[in-house]
């Protein structure tokens, strides 16, 4: 298993930097830079929403005073369309354009991608952002088109396991769920 430490290893080996024994303690400009990077790139990817860190028909339910409090590592919802215009997320809660409200009484549900931790995402995932963080450390740090050319190719690598991973254990079909077996024909 991939630790965050081994990936922020492996960014600063990409610009010929030592490796780390810890995360603790005080750090280097570099590692500060390639932490941040890597963090940015676990949430950028994760916003894509896959079957790892998304639900559907995840209920939203009001606390004692009527409120819905979102999850504070959340980062979408998607209420069926019914609902949409109508609820959107102010400081941390959900809140009622129609009725201009926090209070809402009643459970909604909705899809929602949550944003893990690193440790949290599955190996492919992590891999993925290891390599992406990496390429962009390095394009930002060394400004070298040249010095990113080969962490492009484990990137797309890395982008092509973790979208075959997907496909595997998402269970997706081309056939909507509202199919019912019945197939008419036309002639």
């Amino acid at each position: 298993m991939t630790t965050k430490l081994e990936a922020i290893n492996t960014m600063l080996s990409c610009i010929g930097q030592s490796p780390l024994n810890t995360l603790d303690g005080t750090k280097s400009y570099f590692t500060i830079s390639a932490e941040k990077i890597l963090n940015d790139e676990i949430k950028r990817i994760q916003l894509q929403g896959w079957d790892f860190n998304s639900e559907d028909n995840y209920p939203l339910v009001p606390n004692t005073d009527n409120e819905i409090v979102v999850p504070s590592n959340l980062i979408m919802i998607n209420l069926p369309s019914c609902l949409r215009n109508r609820y959107v997320v102010r400081n941390g809660k959900l809140y009622d354009k129609q009725e201009h409200s926090f209070k809402i009484n009643k459970t909604l549900y909705a899809s929602v991608v949550f944003s893990l931790e690193f440790e949290e995402l599955p190996e492919v995932a992590k891999e993925y952002a290891k390599m992406s963080a990496a390429y962009k450390f390095v394009k930002r740090e060394l400004g070298s088109e040249k010095a990113c050319a080969y962490t492009q190719e484990d990137l797309s690598e890395a982008r092509i396991a973790l979208e075959q991973h997907e496909l595997e254990i998402g269970d997706y079909t081309m056939i909507p769920d509202m199919y019912n077996g019945n197939i008419r024909s036309f002639i």
